[in-house]
């Protein structure tokens, strides 16, 4: 007997048979009963009606037990067994039209400003396969099912549940067709499953026949779900059984964050409601990744409304940003320090054939009459400065083009600074 966790009691099953059949019946007092067609009767000694016994005590003494290979269970099975090609039947509550489908992911979904709506939906019917075994759980008569998936390998207890093929209802009209081809493959490929499961505890096992082979119809959903915020709509395509289906995240192209929360930024862009926000500045709603963070202010702001500040690194509002009183860069105001920025009053002592100096005093030879020099670079210049005798020297460089931007002396008593231009300039330079 093949091994299965998918198992009911017999009477639940002779239930499913006369129901599948579309037959009615009656349950009193452990016993079920049927009246016979008059046609049927002659089957059954002229009975008018079948009697079977529900439960091992029941009142009615003519009752027969159920016996799938004699009396009234038995004829039952032959008459699901004479439909062609086989028993058709669909999960009692799997969603049946496309509505039921959106519904459901419609409501996972927010959207600021729009709407969330269908970009087309199809639903698509896969053959699964039960196989059912007459079985006995504790001395009393058992069903065992055994079910094969539509590519024809085995159903997990946990998908079985997940797509409801436990608790199934007749197909009445037109279901779904199946070729013999595709229908003999599958049920191949349940008997070898059912023959490796029986033999897994005995090799030498020889596999029973099921009682019955049905036909499980499931449905399987796929489409896209359009977001649309004024005149730009984003795509989110979905796939999976119809009755697991459940809302994906969106997953932002340009932030790449996941979310059921959508908006749009003022340029069109849909993304995560979380990942837009405003600019200080200018007050347009964008990425939050298009902004940057005054390093003056803290205001967040579009980076093209700041410049980065040469000292630190970081980006300034381009009105946060002043004159250095030594250096004469324009610095922002974060690094600056009684006027002066960070970089002149961090300068350190280097030695003559630093490889920064060396530049320079190859391009100026002007300068290598001083001495005892300092040196502090940002990102645009080299700051150096100079002690002679009596005088100091301050030459604020270019990273690049190793020109000379502001050039100014001092006495080493004097807290400030000269500027040497023109003529001056040239002479110390040359």
């Amino acid at each position: 007997m093949p091994e299965s966790n998918h198992q009911e009691e017999a009477a639940d099953f002779v239930r499913w048979m006369f129901a599948q059949l579309g037959l009615d019946l009656e349950e009193a007092d452990g016993v079920c009963r049927h009246r016979l067609e008059e046609s049927k009767r002659a089957s059954f000694g002229g009975n008018a009606e079948l009697r079977i016994a529900f439960q091992d005590l029941a009142v009615d003494g003519q009752a027969e037990p159920i016996d799938f290979e004699n009396g009234a269970c038995c004829w039952l099975l032959k008459q699901l067994r004479s439909i062609k090609p086989a028993v058709h039947v669909r999960p009692r509550r799997q969603p049946t039209a496309v509505n039921d489908i959106s519904s459901r992911l419609f409501s996972a979904y927010r959207v600021e400003g729009g709407r969330v709506h269908l970009g087309g939906c199809q639903l698509a019917d896969f053959p699964f396969l039960r196989m059912s075994f007459s079985t006995q759980d504790h001395g009393k008569p058992t069903v065992r099912h055994l079910f094969v998936a539509h590519d024809g390998t085995s159903v997990s207890d946990s998908q079985a549940q997940e797509l409801g093929l436990l608790d199934v209802e007749p197909i009445t009209t037109s279901p779904p067709r199946i070729d013999d081809t595709t229908l003999n493959a599958l049920i191949a490929s349940g008997r070898f499953i059912a023959a490796k499961s029986s033999s897994s505890r005995d090799p030498a096992a020889s596999t029973v026949d099921p009682l019955l082979i049905t036909l499980l119809w499931v449905k399987h959903a796929s489409g896209q779900l359009h977001f649309t915020v004024g005149d730009t709509t984003v795509a989110l395509p979905f796939s999976g059984w119809a009755k697991s289906i459940e809302a994906q995240p969106f997953v932002a192209k340009q932030s790449g964050a996941s979310t059921f929360h959508l908006a749009a930024t003022d340029d069109g862009r849909i993304d995560a409601f979380d990942e837009i926000a405003t600019c200080e500045q200018s007050g347009q709603r964008v990425l939050k990744q298009d902004l940057v963070t005054c390093c003056v202010t803290g205001k967040q702001v579009l980076e093209e409304f700041t410049e980065p500040c040469p000292v630190s690194g970081k980006p300034a509002l381009t009105e946060q940003f002043v004159e250095c009183a030594v250096c004469r860069e324009q610095v922002s105001k974060s690094v600056l320090e009684d006027k002066v920025c960070g970089a002149c009053r961090q300068m350190g002592k280097i030695a003559k054939d630093d490889p920064r100096l060396v530049w320079i005093l190859g391009e100026h030879l002007g300068l290598d009459r001083w001495k005892r020099w300092r040196l502090a670079e940002t990102q645009n210049v080299y700051i150096t400065q100079a002690d002679g005798i009596m005088k100091r020297l301050l030459a604020v460089v270019d990273k690049e083009t190793l020109a000379v931007n502001f050039l100014a002396t001092s006495s080493k008593l004097a807290s400030g600074w000269t500027p040497v231009e023109g003529p001056a300039q040239a002479d110390l330079l040359q």
